[in-house]
């Protein structure tokens, strides 16, 4: 049923404007004024959820005791979750010709979905490499987001028929088994991909290095400055001779450059002599 305590009522332009702050400080997310409308909507959904008659009242729950889970349940309706196995296909040659080529045969690679959503990427990424030939415990594969509503779709390792199509057939037969509407992602590939929570603005937990990590299409919705941020820490958990894989509209600033090797492809090599940050 649609709640329409939003669209029915004059815009509090002040209050919403403390919601979209909210949101930025929160996530890094930056909802310009073409997302008004979806913001809009999903604020009517969450204010139906908590039970608030108007935005002020909404606004009280989100600084309120409790309020920071209330502002990842926010942050998680409005993020944009387009993706799709084995999208921008050139990143999938490059790891499997260049990253599985270059490895070291002693030390297990560590690649990291970053912003995966509901985990197509990672599961091309862990498909690229079984193909290859690495077994389970020679690769890794973390997966993470600032939505757990899409980490947990993940998870499942299901999808339907549709979704499935951009998969090689080659691919999807070996990796892929059939259920009703679809397919399941095969048990020996969910022995190596990971998913867990992560808010890329946030402190990370991770006490390792990433052979690659891949985070496309998710600076995109962030400002410059927190652009920079991100690739910085990226560059610094990346090891030297690692792959960064960026989305088709997303560039590193000239004051990272000296610390990688520009490929084409939005795909970066870290230095072998680059400093960590």
């Amino acid at each position: 049923m649609r709640d329409d305590r939003l669209d029915a009522a004059p815009l509090d332009a002040r209050a919403f404007g403390r919601v979209r702050q909210l949101i930025q400080e929160t996530s890094g997310i930056v909802l310009g004024d073409h997302r008004t409308d979806m913001l809009r909507s999903r604020l009517a959904r969450r204010m139906a959820a908590t039970g608030c008659p108007d935005l002020p009242a909404y606004l009280d729950v989100l600084g309120g005791p409790g309020g920071g889970e209330e502002r990842m349940q926010l942050v998680s309706a409005v993020t944009i979750n387009v993706t799709q196995f084995f999208r921008e296909a050139p990143h999938f040659e490059l790891l499997r010709d260049e990253v599985i080529g270059a490895r070291n045969p002693a030390q297990p690679l560590r690649i990291w979905s970053a912003g995966c959503s509901t985990g197509e990427e990672a599961w091309s990424i862990a498909m690229t490499l079984a193909a290859a030939g690495l077994e389970t415990g020679e690769a890794a594969v973390l997966g993470t987001d600032i939505n757990r509503g899409v980490l947990a779709r993940a998870a499942t390792a299901c999808y339907r028929t549709s979704e499935l199509r951009p998969v090689p057939a080659l691919l999807r037969r070996r990796f892929i088994a059939p259920v009703p509407g679809g397919g399941q992602i095969a048990r020996t590939l969910q022995e190596r991909v990971g998913f867990r929570p992560l808010n890329l603005i946030a402190d990370w937990p991770f006490r390792a290095m990433f052979d690659a990590i891949f985070c496309r299409n998710v600076a995109i919705y962030f400002d410059a400055a927190t652009q920079a941020r991100l690739w910085t820490r990226l560059l610094g958990v990346l090891r030297p001779g690692g792959w960064l894989f960026l989305g088709h509209a997303e560039r590193l600033p000239e004051s990272l450059l000296a610390q990688v090797r520009y490929l084409g492809r939005t795909a970066y090599v870290k230095h072998p002599a680059a400093a960590t940050p």
